[in-house]
């Protein structure tokens, strides 16, 4: 079996499990007329996706529209039901955004060209974790470690993982793959001993979890190496580097630490009714207080990038009218 026919099986694999999911909750039942329900696709539960997914869920009930966020696993799965419409937004990382729209690495020969972009949230970054009490101190040292692997509902993880290893001049051949099906059982590997690190984002209510099952955890700074972002962005390109600082929200992170780092966008198709995209568009922007409220890491959340750009991705119709009615660019 080739790799892509492997990802399309893991796609059409993961979209009826997740659908059987959501068809048991009701969420794909026929809503009345007067209240269409709007579905809203977000990475597993205990990610920061699902997180501001529920935030958003809420802020537009409070505004009269019924949106449900549906944790349902990675872009792979959540990517290509957005460009069928059978959900109408998602929440996704830009750089994956830009590789679906674009058919690239995990969507490679597989483009997405139904998906829209509809504003820039919040900043997050991502890294490889172990214990705290580890010996593994820099990147280099996972060389002949166990580590989460081949996540198939969310193999970007694989890619941000291949990208941060390759800092340290490692490969898939000098690490030991432990192979999960999702982020949430690459975590339970991680607490349960099975592996000596995995990848996760900075913050997440997952790493809070592994944090108080293994007495603390730490996240491995990048090298300090002058190519550093030149070797992450030519595996996952759109990504950047940031300086994490210490807080009590973000666990593993003792001190000033360089991880790899992107942004989470909101999408919707195509075809989601521009009054609707127009609507949730303008709640994230005169709504920021009442994120923040909901969620802390709305904080990160800059009003003067919203409307920015994502190679490749263009701006739905519903987003693009507000954002110029209103005269907001994207900084």
């Amino acid at each position: 079996m080739n790799m892509m026919t492997k990802i399309r099986s893991i796609a059409e694999a993961s979209r009826s499990a997740c659908w059987a999911v959501v068809a048991a909750v009701g969420l794909i039942a026929a809503a009345p007329a007067t209240a269409q329900t709007v579905t809203i696709g977000t990475t597993a539960q205990g990610s920061l996706g699902a997180a501001l997914g529920a935030a958003l869920a809420k802020v537009m009930d409070g505004r009269g529209m019924t949106l449900r966020a549906v944790p349902m696993g990675g872009p792979e799965v959540t990517i290509p039901l957005l460009n069928s419409g059978e959900i109408q937004f998602s929440l996704v990382s830009a750089d994956v955004a830009s590789l679906a729209a674009s058919g690239r690495t995990v969507f490679a020969g597989n483009p997405q060209p139904n998906i829209r972009l509809v504003g820039h949230l919040v900043s997050f970054e991502a890294g490889w974790i172990v214990r705290a009490e580890s010996d593994i101190k820099t990147m280099g040292d996972l060389k002949g470690k166990r580590v989460s692997w081949g996540i198939t509902q969310q193999r970007i993880l694989e890619y941000w993982g291949r990208a941060q290893l390759a800092t340290a001049d490692l490969g898939e051949d000098d690490i030991v793959p432990v192979h999960a099906t999702a982020a949430p059982a690459a975590i339970q590997d991680f607490m349960a001993g099975r592996s000596d690190a995995v990848v996760f984002t900075v913050g997440s209510g997952l790493v809070s979890q592994a944090d108080a099952a293994v007495g603390g955890v730490r996240f491995l700074p990048l090298p300090d190496r002058d190519d550093r972002l030149d070797i992450i962005t030519s595996i996952v390109p759109g990504t950047l580097i940031r300086q994490v600082t210490p807080n009590k929200r973000r666990p593993g992170i003792a001190t000033e630490t360089p991880i790899m780092g992107s942004t989470l966008v909101l999408l919707a198709n195509a075809n989601t009714p521009a009054e609707t995209v127009a609507a949730v568009t303008e709640a994230l922007y005169t709504a920021r207080d009442e994120f923040i409220a909901i969620h802390p890491a709305f904080n990160r959340m800059d009003l003067k990038t919203l409307a920015g750009d994502v190679p490749d991705l263009p701006t739905h119709e519903g987003a693009a009218s507000y954002y110029q009615a209103n005269g907001i660019t994207g900084g």
